[in-house]
């Protein structure tokens, strides 16, 4: 069975375009990616490589988050381990997030002030099947987007790896985050964007709305940066599949309240 209809590839590649030719959006799914896992991750590894363990502000308290297997490592190896498994999980995560959401931006909002809502609402497709078509584009998007900056971001680390002499950074918790959070961020992204729309005026309303999303992952980055808990693979999986029914949840509202009327308010 076929996951489009051709009319919805051809839905698919117009959103494609249109959200590639938004600059704002075009940037955003470019750059964001550029600075979470490839220009933060290797400046924070010249600055272990380089720069004298005992010049580094804050370092006692950052091996302090170093979980009992890793309690072996050199104060560099520690370091690295942290950023690694502490600091970019949750970088990492901006890029799912940001790229669905600024393309859901771009696709139903910015479809409305284009003014091409009304030739597409024309077309033999339903309703149903253009917000399909519409959700699905801005999906395959950022899964694109985050498959790209997972394998930018292995080299980074892997080289990392190698230069310190530690072992091969994944493990369980990276396996989850990637194959089972990240695609619940990415929807969440997508169908949350898909709610505000309708009251969302311009595509830049929208993309500001967005922030506040962003919200949750930065409390998880405080919380625990600051060691007020330690999240492992068990408790990724299960906010992965919370995040995974509420995705559920917020697709059935979004797609009940995409209708024709709202579309042309």
């Amino acid at each position: 069975m076929k996951l489009l209809s051709s009319a919805e590839q051809a839905v698919v590649n117009k959103d494609f375009g249109e959200i590639w030719n938004t600059r704002m959006a075009r940037n955003t799914i470019i750059f964001v990616p550029l600075l979470m896992v490839l220009l933060l991750p290797v400046m924070y590894l010249l600055m272990i490589l380089f720069v004298p363990a005992g010049e580094m502000n804050g370092v006692d308290q950052m091996l302090q988050l170093l979980p009992r297997e890793a309690s072996y490592f050199s104060v560099k190896q520690g370091m690295f381990y942290i950023m690694t498994n502490v600091v970019c999980p949750m970088f990492f995560l901006m890029i799912p997030l940001m790229v669905s959401s600024v393309s859901a931006a771009s696709s139903f909002v910015g479809e409305k002030e284009r003014g091409t809502i009304q030739t597409l609402l024309l077309t033999p497709l339903s309703v149903k099947s253009i917000f399909k078509a519409k959700v699905l584009s801005c999906v395959f998007l950022s899964a694109i987007a985050t498959g790209i900056s997972f394998v930018v971001f292995a080299c980074v680390i892997t080289a990392g790896d190698l230069l310190l002499g530690m072992p091969f950074f994944l493990n369980w918790n990276w396996l989850v985050l990637v194959l089972f959070l990240a695609p619940g961020v990415t929807v969440f992204g997508v169908v949350f964007m898909v709610l505000v729309s309708g009251r969302s005026k311009s595509y830049m309303e929208s993309f500001q709305t967005s922030g506040y999303i962003v919200l949750p992952l930065v409390l998880l980055f405080v919380g625990q940066f600051t060691g007020l808990f330690q999240l492992n693979a068990l408790i990724l999986l299960i906010i992965a599949v919370v995040l995974l029914v509420v995705d559920c949840l917020l697709w059935f509202v979004a797609a009940r309240s995409f209708t024709p009327e709202k579309l042309l308010k």
